[in-house]
């Protein structure tokens, strides 16, 4: 596996998501957290066409499930990892970026 990139903070209020899009390659993970899961929520068109094709292009994005469930979302896209899930990514990563 390659890196982890971890999201804490709702991709409405800080913009580096999309930075770091463009640097995800094959084998990289994503995973929202905490704030961050809002990006399961309808994203900015200019965002949605880079997670597809980061998707394409063989990154994983995932959701942690209890952000979800405590802020009452149900992402249209991506997997949801519960915490044992979330730990099997941190423990896989080549390196871990929050």
């Amino acid at each position: 596996m390659g890196f982890l990139f971890i999201f804490s903070t709702s991709p409405f209020k800080r913009k580096e998501i999309e930075t770091f899009l463009r640097l995800f390659r094959k084998g990289d993970s994503c995973i929202f957290i905490q704030n961050g899961v809002f990006a399961g929520k309808e994203l900015p068109e200019s965002l949605s066409f880079l997670i597809k094709e980061k998707s394409k292009e063989g990154v994983s994005f995932f959701f942690l499930k209890e952000d979800l469930e405590a802020r009452g979302i149900q992402p249209t896209w991506g997997e949801v990892l519960d915490y044992d899930g979330f730990l099997d990514l941190i423990e896989r990563a080549k390196k871990v970026i929050h």
